[in-house]
C-alpha cells in the first residue's frame, strides 16, 4: 500500500493482527497533531489496528515499532515526531514508577530501574550504566526476539530524550549531557542542540549519554526515604509476577544482562528465592546459572570492547572476572578470538564500512 508522500509498507506482512491500547493511541494522536499528521493512517498503513480496551493491547514486535517511528518521521511537517513523543511521554501504565523516581534521594537510586526497563516500557529496550573516570555513561540498546541488535534511530532518540527530561526533573536542573548516537542526523543540528543543550555525536559505537559522575549522588530535593522504599517494593514484587510468567530464566537472563558480574546468591535474593531452589529449578531445564551468565558475561563483553575507553583490565572487573588472563581465556572460548584481537577485527571491521 502507498501511502500520500511515498512511504509503502505492505499490509497481511503478519502484523495485521497487531493492536494497540485506547491509551497509548491517544498520547500517539495528541503527538502526531503537534507534528501535523494523522496518527490513523500511519497505524493503519503499519498495519496497527486501535483496541477498544483502554489497556488492552500488544506491546509490539520492536521492528513493527520501527516502521511506525520512521513514517512518523517522514510525514511530520511541524514538530520533529521522535523530540515530541520524548516530551509528551510519561510512564502512564506503572504509576508505582513516577512514585519511585519522585522519592529518590539520588539519580544512583532512580538509575537502579534501568534493569528493568524491558518489563516497565518494553521488552525489546535495555539499558545499563557504567563508570569511566568523572563520568558515568548511559548506554541504551534495541534487541528482537533472537536478541539480535535493531537499529531504530527515531526511537532511540525518543527514548534518550524521556531520559534527558527525567533527570532534569529529578535534579531540578538542566543538564546538558554528552549524547552519542549510533546513527547520523535524521533532522537539523540546530534541532538537536536545542533538544540537548549540545550537539550530539553521530556515528558512535553505541547509544547513550554521558552525565558528569558528581551528578550520580547529587541530592534530589523533595526526596522521601519511607514513600521511596514502598515503591520499591511493590517493584521487585512486580518482577516476581513477571518472573511466575516469564520463567525463571527469563528473568535471570535479563537481571544478568545489566549485572555480569552478579553471584549467584545476589540473583536469588533480587529474584526473591533460595539460591539451592534457583540452581534446583534452573537444572530441571538443562540449564545452569553458570551458562545463562556466561552468556551475559560474553554479549556485554563484546560491547564494551566496542568502547575503546575501557581497558582490558576494567572490563575483566565490570564482569566480576579475578583478573585480566582469567577474563581472556573465557572470552577466546566464546568467540575464538583473545579480547584485544576481537576489538582490533572489530575495529578493522567498522572502518571498511566506513
Amino acid at each position: 500500500m502507498t501511502a500520500d508522500n511515498g512511504d509503502s509498507v505492505e499490509k497481511g506482512d503478519g502484523h495485521g493482527g497487531r493492536s494497540i491500547s485506547f491509551r497509548d493511541v491517544s498520547l500517539l494522536a495528541r503527538v502526531a497533531a503537534l507534528c501535523g499528521f494523522d496518527i490513523e493512517s500511519v497505524l493503519s498503513d503499519v498495519g496497527i489496528r486501535v483496541s477498544d480496551m483502554q489497556d488492552d493491547g500488544d506491546p509490539g514486535d520492536v521492528h513493527l515499532i520501527t516502521t511506525m517511528m520512521d513514517f512518523g518521521v517522514r510525514r511530520s511537517t511541524r514538530a520533529y515526531f521522535p523530540f515530541a513523543l520524548g516530551e509528551h511521554y510519561a510512564f502512564e501504565h506503572t504509576p508505582e514508577v513516577q512514585t519511585f523516581l519522585a522519592t529518590c534521594s539520588s539519580l544512583r537510586e532512580a538509575l537502579w530501574l534501568l534493569d528493568f526497563l524491558p518489563h516497565f516500557v518494553h521488552p525489546s529496550m535495555t539499558a545499563r550504566y557504567d563508570i569511566a573516570g568523572d563520568r558515568f555513561t548511559i548506554y541504551f540498546e534495541l534487541h528482537d526476539a533472537s536478541d539480535a541488535l535493531v537499529s531504530s534511530p527515531g526511537l532511540t532518540e525518543t527514548v534518550l530524550v524521556v531520559l534527558n527530561r527525567v533527570l532534569n526533573q529529578l535534579l531540578g536542573q538542566h543538564s546538558c549531557p554528552d549524547i552519542t548516537f549510533r546513527h547520523q542526523p535524521m533532522t537539523n543540528l540546530a534541532a538537536y542542540e536545542k533538544q540537548f543543550g549540545s550537539l550530539p555525536r553521530f556515528g558512535g559505537s553505541f547509544d547513550g549519554a554521558s552525565h558528569p559522575l558528581a551528578l550520580l549522588d547529587h541530592p534530589i530535593p523533595g526526596s522521601s526515604p519511607a514513600l521511596h522504599a514502598k515503591m520499591r517494593l511493590l517493584l521487585e514484587q512486580r518482577l516476581k509476577q513477571l518472573q511466575e510468567v516469564d520463567g525463571l530464566e527469563k528473568a535471570l537472563s535479563g537481571l544478568l544482562r545489566h549485572s555480569p558480574a552478579m553471584t549467584v546468591g545476589q540473583a536469588s535474593k533480587r529474584l526473591g528465592i533460595e539460591t539451592r531452589t534457583l540452581q534446583r529449578r534452573l537444572k530441571k531445564t538443562g540449564n545452569s546459572f553458570a551458562a545463562i551468565q556466561a552468556q551475559a558475561r560474553f554479549q556485554a563483553a563484546k560491547n564494551m570492547l566496542a568502547d575503546h575507553d575501557l581497558d582490558i583490565d576494567t572490563i575483566a572487573l565490570k564482569l566480576g572476572f579475578a583478573d585480566r588472563t582469567t577474563f581472556s581465556k573465557s572470552f577466546s572460548k566464546w568467540s575464538g578470538l583473545p579480547p584485544a584481537t576481537y576489538r582490533r577485527v572489530r575495529a578493522s571491521q567498522g572502518a571498511d564500512r566506513r
